[in-house]
C-alpha cells in the first residue's frame, strides 16, 4: 500500500510538503501542489479517503456549520442548502457546534482535511479574537449566515436584528406596557447583542427606563428561558409583557408561565423572535417577529456557489434581510 513517503519521493518534495498539500495547512507553491497531486494520482495513494478530491483539486462537498440541528430555525436553513446543493451537483454535510468555539475549530480542521469546496458558517461567537481563530482555519470560499464575526473578510447574510426587536418592543409599548421582561440571548453573539440594542432603542424612544433587572440572559436555550420566566414572573413587581429572542426561548418562556399558572394574555402578554410552523395552532396564537431564514439560506448558498465557480475573493458585503411583525392573540393592551 502506498504511503505518504512514497508520494514525497515520487514528487521530489519533503513529507511535510505533501502533508501541507493534503491538509491545506501551510502555503505551498502551485508547482509543488501539481507535483504532489500528480504523484498521488500516479501511485494511488489515498489520504483518509480524499484521493478523488485531491486529483480534482477540490471536492464537491459543501460544509455547513451551525450551533444546533435541533432548532427548527437552523434545520430550515440546512434543508434549503441541501436542496440547492443537490441541484447543483454538490453534497452538503452539516455539523453542530453546540456554540462551543473549540468544537467549531475541530470541525473546521476536519473540513479542511476533506478539502470541502466551500463553507456556510453560523458562528459561535462574533468577537475579533474568534474571527482570527476562524481565519486561521478557513482556506476555501465561505459565507457567514445569520450572524457576523469581527475582522472576517467573508460575505454575510443576516437579519436586521436591531429592527427585529425594535418593532416587537414598539408594539408592546404601544399597547401600554412599560415593564417588559426581556429573555435575551448569549452576550458576545452579534445576533443577541443587536437584538438587545433594538430593545434599548425602543425603551429610550418611549422615554422608559432601561431596567437591568428585567433583562435575563437566557443564552438562546429553552431551559434557560424557562428559568428566566420563573424568575421574572415571580417578582412582586412582575412584568406585564415578555419578549423572547428566539423560538426555543419562546417555548421555554411559555413552559415557565404554565408552571406559574399564569394565563396568556390575561396575566401577561408575550411575543417572540422567529416564527413556528405550529404557531397558529397554539392557544393563544403567538405574536412573533418572522425571520425569513429560508430566503436567507438560499441567498447564502447561491453566493457561495457563485464564489466557488468564479474563484473570486469575497467582498465582505453584508446582505441584510428585514423582519416582519406578525400580530396574533398573545398580546393585548394593558388595562
Amino acid at each position: 500500500m502506498a504511503t505518504i513517503k512514497d508520494v514525497a519521493r515520487r514528487a521530489g518534495v519533503a513529507i511535510s510538503t505533501v502533508s501541507a498539500v493534503i491538509n491545506r495547512s501551510a502555503p505551498v507553491s502551485e508547482a509543488a501542489i501539481e507535483r504532489v497531486e500528480r504523484a498521488i494520482a500516479d501511485i494511488g495513494y489515498t489520504p483518509h479517503g480524499a484521493a478523488q478530491s485531491l486529483r480534482s483539486g477540490q471536492s464537491r462537498i459543501i460544509g455547513m456549520i451551525m450551533p444546533t440541528i435541533f432548532n427548527p430555525h437552523f434545520a430550515t436553513a440546512a434543508r434549503v442548502v441541501e436542496n440547492i446543493c443537490l441541484a447543483a451537483g454538490y453534497m452538503s454535510v452539516v455539523y453542530s457546534t453546540g456554540e462551543d468555539s473549540e468544537r467549531e475549530n475541530q470541525i473546521l480542521k476536519m473540513m479542511r482535511m476533506q478539502r470541502v469546496a466551500g463553507l456556510i458558517i453560523i458562528p459561535s461567537a462574533s468577537d475579533a479574537e474568534h474571527g482570527a481563530r476562524l481565519n486561521a482555519e478557513i482556506h476555501v470560499p465561505t459565507v457567514l449566515l445569520d450572524s457576523f464575526v469581527e475582522n472576517m473578510p467573508h460575505d454575510v447574510v443576516k437579519l436586521d436584528n436591531v429592527k427585529a426587536t425594535r418593532i416587537a418592543m414598539d408594539y408592546l409599548i404601544e399597547l401600554g406596557h412599560q415593564r417588559i421582561g426581556i429573555l435575551a440571548g448569549r452576550h458576545g453573539i452579534a445576533t443577541s447583542d443587536d437584538r438587545l440594542q433594538g430593545c434599548i432603542e425602543a425603551l429610550q424612544a418611549a422615554g422608559l427606563p432601561i431596567a437591568d433587572d428585567l433583562i435575563y440572559e437566557a443564552k438562546f436555550q429553552r431551559n434557560d428561558a424557562y428559568e428566566g420566566a420563573l424568575q421574572l414572573m415571580s417578582r412582586p413587581d412582575r412584568p406585564t409583557a415578555l419578549l423572547a429572542f428566539s423560538n426555543l426561548m419562546t417555548l421555554g418562556m411559555m413552559q415557565g408561565l404554565t408552571e406559574l399558572n399564569l394565563s396568556v394574555p390575561d396575566d401577561v402578554s408575550i411575543a417572540g423572535i422567529d416564527d413556528f410552523d405550529w404557531a397558529e395552532i397554539m392557544s393563544p396564537r403567538l405574536t412573533v417577529v418572522s425571520v425569513p431564514i429560508a430566503d436567507m439560506a438560499k441567498r447564502a448558498i447561491d453566493m457561495l456557489l457563485a464564489q466557488i465557480e468564479s474563484k473570486q475573493p469575497p467582498t465582505g458585503h453584508h446582505t441584510l434581510y428585514q423582519p416582519t411583525l406578525i400580530v396574533r392573540g398573545s398580546c393585548v393592551p394593558l388595562p
